[in-house]
This record gives structure tokens, C-alpha cells and sequence, in this order.
């Protein structure tokens, strides 16, 4: 196994500028840290690229750096620092090439679907909802906080790499694609036309779809949907959270058969 000793090592020097978005972009490549996301990441199939790791790393979890290969490196501490993007972190890094299931297109019937989420975890925390309830795709417009992200990856809790993803340039028009083929889409939204989620008739295949932290749905996806829905509250608080209110979606898309 090679030691990396300089934090001018020019792998290390890559994972350091995949921290930035257009960097992840241009290349294909992402990272992430962690035991638990390397160990899903493997689970699911997945190969990694590099795995740099610390001797206290790979003397706690000699098993896992066993079933990463060849592509192992043992780094520095003074290295590992130079890469990291944690607080505390274990000393184990993984960098990957672009998943499969991360794609351009329309969205699938039955799926949740977020209209420019800017919150890393919100958008990472919709994704680990959605997996574990069964749901059958997650769809993003282009201006959502990055999948690939160091944050989102982590609030996914190893989803991501199970999950179906489908990334949608113009979101209008996807949904009156998906209507067209058959599928229904309902809208998030604090309207005195949107119709109560626990009064509506929701179909195993229905699609819905969460807005802008701050704004919401926009009125252009709002209008090619089927409609709105909203979740009655107390009236203590004027609304809910973006993941908050996905996971209650999710779980009435559940119970409908959806997943």
C-alpha cells in the first residue's frame, strides 16, 4: 500500500478541489467520507476510484480497507486534513466516479419531486426519506443543491447510492411530459386552492412536488401540475420544513402503494 506523506501529492491536491461544484462537474468524480458510506457504497455495487484512509483508519476497520483493493492509500494525518470536509472526521475518504442511477430526464411516475432546494441536507435528507419508504424515484431541477455534494452525500446516509435520480433542466415541461404519460403530479403549496393531503385521493403512481425553501413551488411548475396539496397544521407555525413536509408526503405516498 503507498504512503502519502506531501499535501502537495497531486491526488491529494484533486480531492481537494472537488469540495467545489464546477470542479466535481468537469471532472465526474465526487467524494465522500465515512465507514458507514463506504461500507453502502460497496453494499450497492459501487467501485471506488481512490480510498485514502490514516493508519489509525485502516488499523480500526481492517476488513473494509481489505475489500477496497488496490485503490487504497494511506495518508498523514497533516494530509488527511488537507482533503477532509469534517468536523471530526473518521479518516476514511472515498472518491468515486459519477453514479449511474444520476441522470438527466424526465422524472418516473410515483416519484417526489424538488424544485430548487437550496439546503444541502434538506435535499439529502428528502433522498434517505424516500429510500426508505420505497419510493420509486427522486427528481431534482438543475438548481437544486448538488447531489454530489460532501454535505448532501452525508445527510443521505448511504440512499444515494441506491437511489434513482433523475436531474430535470426545465421542470414545467418534465411534468407535463410525465401528466402526458399517463402520470398525476400534485404541488406543495400554501394556496387557498390546493386541496388537503389527508383528503386527497392518492394513487399508487401520483408524483409530488416540493419547493424553494423561501418560495416555495414557482407558479410555472405549480400551473402544469394536476394541483395543490397542503398539510393542515395547527396553526402554531405558519409552515414546515422542506424535508419535514416531504416525509409526510412520502409516507401518504406509501400508504397509497407507492414503494
Amino acid at each position: 500500500m503507498e504512503k502519502i506523506t506531501s499535501r502537495q501529492n497531486e491526488k491529494i491536491r484533486q480531492v481537494a478541489f472537488l469540495k467545489r461544484r464546477s470542479e466535481r462537474e468537469s471532472t465526474g468524480l465526487f467524494f465522500f467520507e465515512g465507514v458507514h458510506l463506504l461500507e453502502e457504497f460497496i453494499r450497492f455495487g459501487h467501485t471506488p476510484e481512490y480510498v485514502f484512509a490514516t493508519g489509525d483508519a485502516i488499523s480500526r476497520s481492517p476488513a473494509l480497507i481489505e475489500r477496497c483493493g488496490d485503490t487504497v492509500y494511506e495518508v498523514t494525518d497533516s494530509v488527511y486534513e488537507k482533503m477532509t470536509d469534517e468536523k471530526s472526521p473518521q479518516g476514511i475518504l472515498c472518491v468515486s466516479r459519477f453514479l449511474d442511477s444520476v441522470r438527466r430526464g424526465t422524472p418516473e411516475k410515483g416519484s417526489i419531486i424538488l424544485e430548487s432546494l437550496q439546503d444541502n441536507g434538506n435535499v439529502g435528507t428528502i433522498i434517505r426519506t424516500a429510500a426508505s419508504l420505497g419510493t420509486r424515484g427522486v427528481a431534482l431541477s438543475a438548481d437544486c443543491a448538488d447531489v454530489y455534494a460532501p454535505k448532501t452525500v452525508r445527510a443521505t446516509m448511504g440512499a444515494l447510492f441506491s437511489t434513482d435520480i433523475t436531474v430535470v433542466s426545465d421542470m414545467p415541461e418534465a411534468i407535463r411530459n410525465l401528466r402526458a404519460d399517463g402520470g398525476r403530479v400534485f404541488a406543495a403549496l400554501l394556496d387557498e386552492n390546493a386541496k388537503r393531503l389527508d383528503e386527497t385521493d392518492i394513487r399508487s403512481d401520483d408524483s409530488f412536488a416540493i419547493g424553494n425553501e423561501g418560495n416555495g413551488v414557482s407558479r410555472m411548475t405549480a400551473d402544469a401540475c394536476d394541483g395543490g396539496v397542503y398539510i393542515p397544521m395547527s396553526g402554531r407555525t405558519e409552515s414546515l420544513n422542506a424535508s419535514a413536509a416531504a416525509a409526510i408526503i412520502l409516507w401518504e405516498m406509501k400508504r397509497s402503494g407507492n414503494g
